[in-house]
């Protein structure tokens, strides 16, 4: 089944690259590129928690749903990570933010229409396509744009909690196919 435009899992990165001219800190120290990772990285978290709630709301089996609490759990602390190193000082919106939230829109409307099993294993398949998408998106594009130690960090930091979740995705995929 082609699950287009979901979640993560259809993420087409446009160039984050930035000019030297471009790349002057803000006031609190992030570069305009540091600041548009960040609203990148908060538009994958509200997306997966966007569709987590959806996962939630359907008759799905515990391992699903503990996972679905998991993402809400887990996502909703990377966002307020962020929203605490913008201070919200900076819109989480424009470019490629706007981008994935118009592709995790969609795939949450092809989602939501799903039942059951259909809807376990699409979410499922989902997490994984997505979490491998942003991993790549990570280390090939991200961690360029981050000059400053705590965006360094925090990209650190995420890119370890999503190796780790994508690792639980591919054992419920595993899990769900025998």
């Amino acid at each position: 089944m082609k699950l287009s435009g979901l979640v993560l899992g259809t993420l087409v990165i446009g160039s984050l690259a930035v000019s030297p001219l471009q790349a002057k800190p803000t006031t609190s120290g992030m570069t305009p590129a540091e600041v548009g990772t960040l609203a990148t990285v908060a538009t994958i978290d509200k997306n997966e928690i966007l569709i987590a709630v959806v996962a939630l709301n359907k008759q799905l089996n515990a391992d699903v749903m503990d996972f679905a609490k998991m993402m809400i759990d887990q996502h909703g602390g990377n966002l307020t990570q962020i929203l605490t190193m913008i201070n919200n000082a900076y819109p989480l919106t424009g470019g490629e933010a706007d981008k994935l939230a118009a592709e995790g829109k969609q795939g949450l409307m092809k989602l939501g229409d799903m039942k059951g099993d259909a809807f376990a294993t699409a979410y499922v398949n989902a997490m994984v396509k997505g979490h491998e998408a942003a991993l790549n998106l990570i280390d090939t594009r991200l961690m360029k744009t981050a000059t400053s130690e705590d965006v360094k960090k925090f990209l650190t930091d995420t890119r370890a909690a999503v190796a780790m979740h994508l690792e639980h995705a591919k054992k419920l995929q595993d899990k769900m196919k025998s």
